[in-house]
């Protein structure tokens, strides 16, 4: 974290400890630097939140944050940490911002299973925008996947793993399972399940 963020969320979290507060106060002015889009508010709002009791539903807002800043493997960290910590916290909003996440970072199939659940329950526009984006998805799978894709996404994943995202790391491995799932022969389908094992033997 930057040395002005973190001395940021510090001031507000000493101020939170100072009047009492659970988190509550937080969550609401995060809510509103998000709509205002001062994500980089919104995500010490949101920390400080979860800090002060918030706990995993603020962890939800805490992805969302990310990824509005561009920090998409931190998002993807974050909310896999939300599903464990708070799954009642989810709601149809977050589900897509997830699948944005996925979608970013090239995690196609699992973004196409998420907003296809989204899809059903959005309002109009967050539905149109499903649409779209699984649109694009399924022009990236007219073809079966070649061996070499199957290759770059267990290599990722093996750095990632390497690297310490764990969520990213399993997510990666589970779509080279799936694209090898999409071939008329499997291929390298032992090492995507062994990466998913190990990637979830890594976890806390």
């Amino acid at each position: 974290m930057r040395l002005r963020a973190f001395a940021a969320m510090l001031a507000v979290l000493l101020s939170g400890i100072a009047r009492g507060d659970d988190g509550g106060t937080h969550l609401r002015a995060g809510a509103s630097a998000f709509r205002d889009g001062r994500y980089d508010r919104a995500l010490v709002e949101f920390r400080v939140a979860g800090r002060l009791g918030a706990g995993g539903e603020a962890t939800w807002y805490v992805a969302a944050a990310l990824l509005k800043l561009g920090r998409v493997d931190e998002a993807i960290e974050a909310f896999d940490a939300a599903e464990r910590e708070a799954p009642q916290g989810r709601d149809v909003v977050l589900d897509f911002y997830r699948a944005s996440a996925c979608y970013e970072a090239k995690l196609y199939l699992t973004a196409d299973r998420l907003l296809a659940q989204v899809g059903e329950k959005a309002g109009p526009r967050i539905g149109q925008e499903a649409a779209r984006l699984r649109e694009r998805i399924a022009a990236l799978f007219t073809q079966p996947p070649a061996e070499a894709v199957v290759d770059w996404y267990l290599a990722q994943a093996d750095l990632e793993l390497r690297a310490g995202r764990r969520a990213l790391a399993r997510a990666l491995y589970a779509e080279a399972a799936a694209l090898s799932g999409r071939r008329p022969t499997p291929y390298r389908a032992d090492a995507a399940a062994a990466g998913i094992q190990a990637a979830a033997g890594s976890a806390p």
